[in-house]
């Protein structure tokens, strides 16, 4: 088809006025059409838009057309947000166009032109890997009850196929890749009845680089294309075929494809057999295209030249395939998809995958129960558990925990694991220094003097030293004895309702859990929920304000204290997850100056980059703090914590306790650290943070304003916090309960409660979190909160 014909069909069937160009396309023909209005508006307001139009010979592809315009439906009503295109109709209203041309009758079907870069052109990163498995995961969930009569056509490229392909291996020119396309095709046909017996759906089953297309920041799928070769296959046929497209398309290094494994069983769970038949997909899925390409140079040049690059890709990377050691990348693959059995060994594992067959014993991927009894006996029945049905965690990955069904939990709620949990950087850094030396910093070492000049240097200057101790609850308690050695005072400042951390000390500072309330702290108020970043405030509110901050030093003055700090946790979260503005901060903080306290941030929750806006939490509420307090995020969940002040403030402070930490700061704790901020510049999570939080805001918004049990969103970045309310606090509280119960019971996302009257639904996940995560979460919550209003709880 000329590119002037379809120029006249997007006239006469649509209605466009466009330029066109043609597309690649293996049956069918598509062009890429663009309004002929000038790039972006013009003076009358009109918009340039881009489509693709798809023209079929009816008689060769009547039935694939009907496919493609029922999926695209089916798609668009299961998940709007998913990247795929959208089907545009005729003039008339019809999803397809008809017309004929020189006694050949066609169809058409106009769909939105997907931007972005083709994943076949960028080497992708590790996190865009995830991303794609997480959407392919997506994808076939909307899929999941679909289906039409051409998806169980015969496809070439569909691997149960191959036995079938091997008679043409005789066309396959070295004898020795003959050979190895021979082998395979013999091991896939003894496999195809345990293939049968899988988990079958609907899948897209052809989502190569050329199909793919990545956002600008290089991190996410932005697009899926040509559902052209759908069919009815085993769902592991989905990743398997991603991953085997990138080694023969010669994307992604050998050992990067299991992200995309990994990425997808975040979203959709595997089962162990279909892990256990992975390996013999994707070498079956390189003999296929060896096969095609070999074909089709015996009876189709032009078709055998697409596809020369990837032939000579699929040679190399099957013979590496066939030279490794199956049960390792086997296991490896297990682990990636959480579908290793707990308390499987090595030695068994291996012997599982010797010849590719189970052993007698099966190994399925079943729970091995904590006893209550025993946790009970053993560490007191006081000891904390979340939900009303505690969970058996096994293994954590980004932002997902895994229990040990090997089911995916998307995690809303640990910020300790900060850039995601058992980040690869950040776990291989704690491995090399644990394997070469862990020991205390008493000793001289590099390591810790990179990270301490790495970590002031995203400080203000007047913060250059540190003290290094092994959590947040131990620097809170350093960052108080020096505030009272420096100022001479015994009283403290913090907001109502504060959490500073558990020793003795800082206990004093967390009142409502160290009860009674300490009359030697004195408790500041939040600011009015109306008062938040982006929202000026009037003078009578800043002097509300500062009479506020005067009155608690005037009870510390009736007690006979000056105060020696104001500590505040700068996200405010234990407060209810305020985000007052930096006028705030400042004219409370300015009262606590004029009275000779200091000013202590508490960065463990708000810091490296959380709020989106600022890499600290001080710096968006205006505060210039004397002392910065952080805890274990900063090594990613390795025990570590940090005081930093000025370099006289510390060596006075160590003049006259003499102050030390065993293992504050080793050797292991600073290679975490440095992998951490390694990881945030790298994977640009603060700018992720205000991406993903200003979407998931909004989304947040959109439901409370659906459903009465949910009432204001607080908070900014990657903490937010959503109001539950009740015609009391009870009723709110108990709300409250149910929606995080309901959560993790019934769709496997994990939020808190927070808040004074705990009804406030905690958000605060691993920086890595992005859109179709809180796309899941606010699904859920959706549902939650329904049947919340439902039955009025």
């Amino acid at each position: 088809m000329r590119p002037a014909e379809a120029e006249r069909i997007a006239r006469d069937l649509y209605g466009l006025a466009v330029t066109i160009s043609a597309l690649p396309g293996e049956r069918d023909s598509n062009f890429r059409l663009r309004t002929a209005d000038v790039p972006g508006a013009d003076a009358s307001g009109a918009v340039t838009r881009e489509f693709v139009l798809k023209i079929h010979d009816v008689a060769v592809d009547a039935e694939s057309t009907e496919c493609l315009v029922n999926v695209l439906d089916h798609l668009a009503e299961q998940d709007p947000t998913l990247p795929v295109p959208r089907l545009f109709p005729t003039q008339q209203g019809d999803a397809v166009g008809r017309f004929s041309s020189e006694g050949v009758d066609y169809s058409t079907c106009l769909v939105s032109f997907l931007p972005g870069r083709l994943l076949a052109a960028m080497p992708p990163s590790m996190l865009l890997l995830q991303n794609l498995g997480a959407t392919l995961a997506r994808v076939d969930r909307a899929l999941q009850g679909f289906f039409h009569p051409s998806l169980t056509r015969r496809l070439a490229w569909d691997v149960r196929r191959l036995p079938e392909l091997a008679q043409f291996s005789g066309y396959i020119q070295s004898a020795g890749l003959r050979d190895a396309v021979d082998r395979v095709s013999g091991v896939l046909r003894t496999r195809l009845p345990r293939l049968r017996g899988l988990r079958s759906q609907a899948i897209h089953g052809d989502c190569h680089a050329a199909n793919l297309l990545v956002d600008t920041d290089g991190q996410s799928i932005c697009g899926i294309l040509d559902f052209g070769d759908m069919i009815h296959a085993p769902r592991i046929f989905e990743p398997a075929v991603a991953m085997s497209e990138l080694l023969t398309e010669a994307v992604s290094p050998f050992d990067s494809v299991a992200a995309v494994l990994r990425g997808y069983a975040q979203r959709q769970t595997l089962q162990p057999d279909e892990v256990e038949l992975l390996f013999d997909i994707v070498t079956a899925r390189h003999a296929v295209t060896l096969l095609v390409h070999a074909w089709r140079r015996e009876h189709d040049p032009p078709g055998a030249r697409v596809l020369d690059e990837a032939a000579v890709h699929s040679g190399r990377s099957l013979e590496r395939l066939l030279n490794s050691d199956r049960g390792s990348l086997t296991r490896a693959w297990h682990e990636a998809a959480g579908t290793l059995p707990v308390g499987t060994s090595l030695a068994v594992t291996a012997a599982v995958h010797a010849d590719g067959a189970r052993p007698d014993a099966e190994h399925p991927n079943v729970a091995h129960a904590v006893n209550l009894a025993r946790r009970h006996r053993l560490m007191g029945a006081g000891a904390e558990l979340f939900y009303e049905k505690p969970l058996h965690l096994v293994r954590g990955a980004g932002v997902w925990l895994y229990d040990t069904q090997g089911h995916a939990y998307l995690d809303v709620y640990n910020n300790v694991p900060h850039v995601g949990h058992a980040h690869p950087t950040v776990v291989a850094a704690i491995q090399r220094q644990t394997a070469t030396l862990a020991t205390h910093t008493r000793y001289l070492h590099e390591n810790i003097l990179q990270y301490a000049e790495q970590l002031t240097a995203r400080l203000p200057a007047h913060l250059d030293a540190c003290i290094f101790v092994n959590s947040g609850s131990e620097a809170n308690d350093v960052a108080w004895r020096m505030a009272q050695m420096a100022t001479g005072h015994r009283g403290g400042l913090v907001m109502d309702h504060a959490y500073h951390g558990i020793t003795e000390a800082v206990a004093a500072l967390t009142p409502g859990v160290g009860k009674p309330r300490d009359p030697r702290v004195a408790t500041i108020v939040a600011p009015p929920r109306h008062v938040r970043v982006g929202v000026g405030m009037t003078a009578a509110e800043l002097d509300a304000a500062a009479q506020d901050a005067d009155g608690a030093i005037a009870r510390l003055a009736e007690q006979g204290l000056g105060p020696a700090a104001f500590f505040v946790d700068s996200s405010l979260t234990s407060s209810g997850v305020f985000d007052p503005p930096a006028a705030w901060g400042a004219a409370v903080s300015a009262r606590v100056r004029a009275a000779g306290g200091l000013i202590v941030a508490d960065e463990v929750q708000y810091g490296l980059g959380r709020s989106g806006s600022h890499f600290w939490g001080f710096e968006r509420r205006g505060l210039r703090p004397d002392i910065v307090t952080m805890g274990k995020p900063v090594g990613n969940g390795y025990p570590m914590g940090v005081v930093v002040a000025s370099r006289s403030l510390i060596e006075a402070f160590q003049a006259t306790y003499g102050f030390f930490s065993t293992f504050g700061g080793n050797a292991v704790a600073a290679a975490a650290g440095l992998a951490v901020l390694e990881v945030l510049d790298h994977e640009q999570l603060m700018a992720n943070a205000a991406a993903t939080g200003g979407y998931l805001r909004e989304q947040l918004e959109s439901v409370a304003a659906r459903h009465e049990c949910l009432g204001e969103v607080y908070g900014a970045g990657l903490l937010l916090g959503v109001d539950v309310v009740g015609r009391d606090a009870a009723e709110a509280k108990l709300r409250n309960k149910r929606i995080v119960n309901a959560l993790a019971t019934e769709s496997r996302i994990l939020i808190g409660y927070e808040g004074p009257q705990a009804s406030i639904l905690k958000l605060r996940p691993p920086m890595p979190f992005r859109r179709e995560h809180a796309d899941r979460l606010v699904q859920a919550i959706d549902a939650a909160a329904a049947a919340v209003d439902a039955h009025d709880i």
